[in-house]
């Protein structure tokens, strides 16, 4: 395996050749200023329109099917309590890594390292260099507000993909500038916790200079910043893996739930944002196209001129759409699979479930045919919130889509509210049931701002508001990212994982469910370091258990 680079190696050539030929073509076409071939930091950054081009190739790091069409977003998030990946074998990435039976040879753990490792690098030159423009200090007011702004995005975008890493690998490999001749790159492992003190600074950073506008494209605004920060604090104050395979949390993890709650305090004091009053409508608009930011806060684009399979997003094809034969739509696959003990979770008149979950497959002339209960068929239950029907049915879409995947939903930080204010006041206060109780009445298709005595929640202790804030996280967000993040976060993901097989086997003896049995606790929370990486770099140690 010697004849691997290290990303951060790898990424140094990329950056002095700064390869954004692109990559950026994949970013929808608010995106797309002239693309160049090749730069170097001598002969770029001459003006706005190259600070601009090189930003975007921070962002574009996120718009590939080894970053947020695929891997970070859907493979890493299979096979808890909601869903599982379809089909058994060692030797496909996306099952195995979904299964807990990756190991460091698997090679889709070091396409996500490599991607969130190339984001990081780019974000690093572009720190670098813009403050080193003539416009930056003796430009005019309006080009130095776009320089500063462009400033934040790589700052907010490199303090995300380190969030990602820690996330995904607890201690990393930790370097803030960009990579040149005469790098050690055999560098150790930093803390965590001192990568998510940089984390915090960058995205407090960029959130001062960032728009306050809510954005007309998928740049990040000051808002959107602040929406994953609180995320990140939470991430950073809950459970995590040690490298010694304990799982713990920090002595102070109250103060990334404080730092949580200034954050959500400000997005909140703006009153920009609101819910969709339809639950289907947001993914209905997301699968068209059409951007809502009062209910998005932060998505990454997909464009995909090609059509091909290997470009745009998996979200719609492979992932999050029933299983569709070729006719009037395109094909799916269905692999990511919903489970019936959690479809049997929601209560009656939730319009979520029969929304989110297919039990169904679509024929060729588009009509749904039931997959019946209480027969093995309903072990091939799909996630269907980017369904076929309500894609635009672009022939350049039949083979990955242009979806962009949302990071970040307006319902999402709500339910962070509701966990921040039950966590620091011992119990739920007012701000924690008006945030869930929003969230529950849309779902059964009541008015948002109007209390209704038959949806809301009421006379909660902690414990049972906690208990109902992880049951309306996975039923509001299911799908998209969140489930196993959040499992580890709160300690649960062996035990949830036990329950679950439990659910199935009280379903049938034979369901097929396979997580609960290849988990390893204090090992399966984190993911192994790529053996590319450890093959060059002999100081990176590796993670519990691989």
């Amino acid at each position: 395996m010697k004849n691997f680079i290290n990303p951060i190696q790898k990424h140094f050539w990329l950056t002095v050749a700064f390869f954004i030929t692109m990559p950026l073509v994949s970013c929808k076409k608010s995106l797309q200023p002239k693309p160049y071939s090749l730069f170097t930091t001598s002969n770029y950054f001459a003006d706005e329109s190259e600070a601009y081009a090189a930003t975007l190739g921070v962002y574009d790091a996120m718009s590939s099917q080894n970053a947020y069409g695929a891997y970070l977003s859907f493979i890493t998030d299979n096979d808890t309590d909601i869903s599982q990946t379809s089909g058994i074998d060692l030797v496909t990435d996306y099952r195995v890594i979904c299964h807990y039976q990756g190991t460091a040879q698997t090679p889709g753990f070091y396409t996500m390292w490599s991607a969130l490792y190339a984001g990081i690098d780019r974000a690093n030159l572009v720190i670098q260099q813009i403050p080193e423009m003539a416009l930056y200090t003796s430009g005019t007011a309006s080009q130095k507000t776009d320089l500063n702004r462009m400033l934040g995005e790589a700052k907010f975008l490199r303090g995300f993909y380190y969030s990602e890493l820690v996330r995904l690998w607890g201690d990393v490999p930790f370097k803030l500038t960009p990579s040149q001749t005469g790098d050690d790159f055999k560098l150790p492992r930093t803390n965590r916790y001192t990568i998510y003190t940089q984390i915090i600074k960058d995205m407090q950073d960029a959130a001062a200079v960032l728009p306050t506008a809510l954005p007309a494209d998928e740049r990040i605004c000051k808002w959107g910043a602040e929406a994953i920060l609180a995320r990140v604090a939470l991430n950073a104050g809950g459970y995590s893996e040690s490298q010694t395979g304990q799982m713990t949390r920090p002595a102070n993890y109250l103060d990334y739930y404080k730092l949580a709650q200034t954050e959500i305090n400000d997005i909140m004091a703006q009153n920009l944002y609101k819910l969709n009053p339809s639950y289907a409508q947001v993914f209905k608009n997301q699968c068209q196209g059409v951007l809502e930011p009062t209910e998005s806060m932060f998505e990454v684009a997909f464009f995909n001129a090609a059509g091909s399979a290997s470009g745009g997003n998996w979200l719609g094809v492979i992932y999050g759409s029933p299983l569709t034969a070729a006719g009037i739509y395109a094909v799916t696959n269905g692999r990511e699979l919903a489970l019936r003990p959690f479809w049997q979770t929601f209560a009656t008149g939730d319009l979520r479930r029969d929304f989110s979950i297919a039990t169904y497959t679509v024929s060729a002339t588009g009509a749904q045919v039931p997959l019946v209960i209480n027969t093995r068929s309903d072990e091939t239950w799909t996630s269907a919130k980017w369904a076929r029907q309500y894609q635009v049915n672009d022939i350049l879409e039949r083979a990955s889509t242009n979806i962009n995947t949302v990071i970040m939903r307006y319902s999402d930080l709500l339910l962070l509210r509701a966990e921040v204010e039950n966590e620091l006041n011992g119990g739920p206060d007012q701000l924690a049931y008006d945030a869930i109780n929003m969230v529950r009445r849309r779902a059964y298709g009541q008015p948002v701002a109007t209390a209704d005595p038959a949806v809301d929640l009421a006379g909660l202790n902690y414990a049972s508001f906690f208990t109902a804030v992880q049951n309306e996280r996975a039923w509001e967000l299911c799908f998209e990212g969140e489930r196993r993040s959040d499992l580890i976060r709160w300690n649960i993901l062996g035990p949830t994982l036990l329950a679950t097989k439990q659910a199935t086997l009280a379903i049938r003896s034979n369901f097929n469910y396979t997580a609960s049995t290849n988990y390893v606790e204090g090992k399966s929370e984190l993911y192994p370091i790529p053996v590319n990486e450890r093959d060059i770099n002999p100081n990176i140690g590796q993670n519990n258990g691989y």
